[in-house]
């Protein structure tokens, strides 16, 4: 009986751990990543993928790259820390959520078909940009809003 109990513990201890691990980290819940816009966006998801912003995690050296540093803000969508599944960072690069705002709650009323009831921001403006272009970047020259939005991505 004691050995059963201890089995059964075991694998209550065990599926409390692996429905922990599915969950996702703080600060993330409301991300779905920019691969899930694509379903939706496939003509702006593309013209986005070919931009700096769709490649800035490889700006970053492997200590860049850490938690906590100061460059890693700047080079990942929603918390400013690297968020880990499967041995890759899934929040790496500008991706879509950066300007427009986190997703999930977008995504999941599309896929309802009430996409008008969890608007995203249409068209991010300077300041939202300037959270990063800005002089405390080592590579700053200067940010001009005006001369730089077409730029991120075409409609």
């Amino acid at each position: 009986m004691r050995m059963l109990t201890g089995l059964v513990a075991t694998v209550l201890v065990l599926g409390a751990a692996s429905s922990a691990a599915a969950q996702p980290a703080p600060g993330q819940e409301s991300y779905t990543w920019s691969a899930a816009c694509k379903e939706c966006h496939a003509e702006v998801y593309d013209s986005w993928s070919r931009t700096k912003h769709a490649k800035t995690i490889g700006r970053l050296n492997a200590e860049e790259r850490k938690a906590g540093g100061e460059c890693i803000g700047c080079h990942v969508t929603g918390p400013k820390e690297p968020i880990m599944a499967d041995g890759e960072m899934v929040n790496a690069n500008v991706g879509c959520e950066s300007c427009h705002g986190a997703g999930r709650a977008h995504v999941e009323a599309a896929k309802a078909g009430e996409a008008a009831k969890a608007k995203l921001v249409k068209k991010p403006q300077a300041p939202v940009c300037e959270t990063c272009h800005n002089a405390k970047s080592p590579k700053f020259k200067g940010f001009y809003y005006s001369a730089l939005v077409g730029l991120v991505h075409k409609k």
